[in-house]
Order: C-alpha cells, then structure tokens, then sequence
C-alpha cells in the first residue's frame, strides 16, 4: 500500500513566517508612527498664537471690559482710574456694533499684534507674547500681553479766543485725532484751517491709506508759545519747529519697527546716496527694490551726472525718524544725512540729504516700493 503524500502548507515555509513576521512588525511601526505624528502635528496647533488671540477677541465679542481693564494701557487715560465708568464707557460705546479683529504688522517674533475694529472703525489693538510655557513637544504658548483701546471721550472746550485780523497767526501740524495745546487752551474744531493726507496720492501701494495731518492756526501769546501735543491713543508726540511761526508734530513712531530695521534703513540710504554719484551701479541698487514699483521707475529713470569726479563717497550723521506702519505690510521713515564726497586732492563737498522711503514686504523681505528725495 502506497504512503499518502502530506500537503506542504504556506506557513510551514521559513520564507513566509519571516516574511508575515516582518510585514506585521512593518505595521505596527506604521501605526506608532502616525500615532506620533499625529500627536506631533495637534501640539504644533495647540501651540499657534491665533488660538489665544481667539479667546482675546472673545473678550471684545462678549463686551467683557471688566476683565479687559486690568490690561488696557490706556485705561487711565479714558477714566482717570475709574473701573466701573471704564466699564460702562466701552460698554456703551460696542453695543449694536459689530466686532472685528486680525492680525497686524509685528515686527518682532516675540510678540504677535491684533487690531479690532467696531463696524470697521480702529476700536483697539491688543498683543500677544510668550507666556513661558510649553506643550509637550517644547512648542511655546502664548498669553495677552496687553490692550489699548483707541477710544476719547468728548469733553466740552472752552471758545476759541478771536482771532485779531492784524494779530501773526501762527500755524501748528499735527497727525488727524491728536489733541493740541498752546499756552494752556486746547484747540478745537474751530481752530482747524487744514486737514490733508500725510502723502500724495501714488506714493503708497494701492489699497493703503495716508495718515492724515490736521493744521491749526492760533494766535501766540509769546515767541516761544508751549505747545503739547496728545496722540489719538494718549501718547504724548514731539513737537518741532518748521519755520517762523510754524510747528510741525508727526505721526507716532512704531518703536520696535524703528529698532529692527533703522540699520537697514541707513544701508540703503547709503546705497542710493551712491548710486546718483556713480558709485554704485543700477542692478547692485535694484537688488533691493520691489519689481514694478515706483522706486524702480525713479532710479532707472534718474540722472547721476551731478557728482563732481570724486575719489570716495560716504554718508555721515545719518538719522532715522518717523517709522509709520501703513499697514500690515507696508511702512513708511525718513532719513537724513551729510553725504560727503572726498576729491584726490582730499576736498570734501558736503551735500545735505534727506530721503523719505515707502517699504513693502515681498515674499518675506523688505523691499523699496517707492521714496522722495529732499
């Protein structure tokens, strides 16, 4: 009688146990590590600062003043240290309106900036920074920094004293919304003679507003009238001379903004101060200026043929001043400066300069939209 064949099964291979082994391990390994990723990924969302600013806006969207007080820099300011008027004020002030809010221009990483608005009017701004924690996976958490509504309340002026017809009027300049005070009386309404954009048209992007300055015109009581200038956000601004018989306030610097990029700023006032002196060449200069702009218009089409023939050029004293952000992604500064041109012989030729700059941000960097020379 013949023996019966047994029949090979596949799991009776060596291969195939390694095999099935090897591919169950494989998933398992898969698993994990999209149980991993997947962890990784939610404490990376955890962590974006858009969800404090959330709970921020929240605040303004449930007319919760009371818990926004301790925060507001300018709560002083509005109530003279009174919560509950502060309270009430604001309260009054959103009810009906609709609240709005994004994020605006932040030119340092540790802080991320907010604006909110009321039926889109500039209501407040508040910030955000770091609030020393971590998540799991060392991504850093944000809390409220601070809150400065951009509210006044309407006080009662006294008259404006007439104006004699034969009297030196003099005439003071100051950023729209600004409270001004010459020799102890605020101006008013009726003391405006002016109110024009800060800019011509053109000059900024399309899309961005001017600042506005209002002039005033009043009669001195003395040379040397004291003037004090408020800021529509209760900051104090400096006041200085534009002529006989004028002032001239300008808008409010963005400290940080001045800070991070004034060094820049000085750079390339150096390089276009060379640049209409021969000393630099068109394609060096336009590596730093925005494609299609103004600016790119003004230097292809600029004459450097003034120059004397020199042996070197340099900027000296150069001096960074009214940094003006427009927008999230624009900002306006002016610089002045001594450009000095040096002959073989060792003459200097001194030309005061002064330059006002228009940058935008592209992909990431700054770049010259446009400028003006003085």
């Amino acid at each position: 009688m013949s023996k019966k064949k047994k029949k090979k099964r596949l799991l009776d291979s060596l291969f195939y146990r390694v095999y099935f082994a090897a591919l169950a391990v494989a998933l398992v390994c898969v698993v994990i590590g999209l149980i991993w990723l997947n962890g990784v990924v939610s404490d990376y969302e955890v962590s974006q600062p858009v969800h404090a600013a959330e709970v921020v806006a929240q605040l303004f969207e449930n007319s919760d003043f009371a818990r926004l007080y301790a925060f507001d820099t300018s709560a002083q300011e509005i109530s003279g240290g009174d919560e509950a008027f502060y309270v009430q004020s604001l309260s009054d002030l959103a009810r009906g309106r609709t609240v709005a809010w994004r994020e605006a221009f932040s030119p340092n990483a540790d802080s991320k900036n907010y604006s909110v608005t009321l039926d889109g009017e500039k209501f407040a701004t508040f910030t955000l920074v770091p609030s020393g924690r971590t998540t799991g996976h060392g991504n850093r958490l944000w809390q409220l920094g601070s809150v400065t509504t951009h509210v006044a309340l309407e006080q009662p002026q006294p008259e404006p004293t007439p104006v004699p017809e034969d009297a030196a009027v003099c005439r003071v300049t100051v950023p729209e919304g600004s409270v001004v005070t010459v020799d102890g009386r605020t101006l008013t309404q009726a003391d405006a003679v002016a109110s024009e954009p800060l800019f011509e048209d053109g000059f900024l992007p399309e899309g961005c507003a001017s600042p506005v300055m209002t002039r005033y015109a009043f009669v001195a009581q003395s040379d040397a009238p004291a003037i004090s200038v408020t800021g529509a956000a209760g900051e104090a601004l400096t006041v200085e001379s534009a002529g006989e018989g004028e002032w001239r306030c300008g808008p409010k610097e963005d400290a940080a903004l001045r800070e991070t990029y004034s060094e820049d700023i000085v750079k390339l006032a150096g390089r276009i101060a060379k640049y209409t002196a021969k000393d630099l060449s068109q394609s060096s200069l336009l590596a730093g200026v925005a494609s299609d702009s103004p600016a790119e218009t003004v230097i292809k089409k600029f004459s450097n043929s003034w120059a004397p023939v020199h042996k070197t050029s340099q900027i000296v004293d150069p001096v960074v001043s009214e940094f003006c952000v427009i927008s999230d992604e624009c900002f306006t500064c002016h610089v002045t400066f001594d450009f000095v041109l040096t002959s073989r012989k060792g003459n200097d030729y001194v030309y005061p300069t002064a330059y006002t700059f228009c940058v935008v941000k592209r992909r990431g960097e700054g770049r010259l939209y446009n400028l003006m020379f003085h």
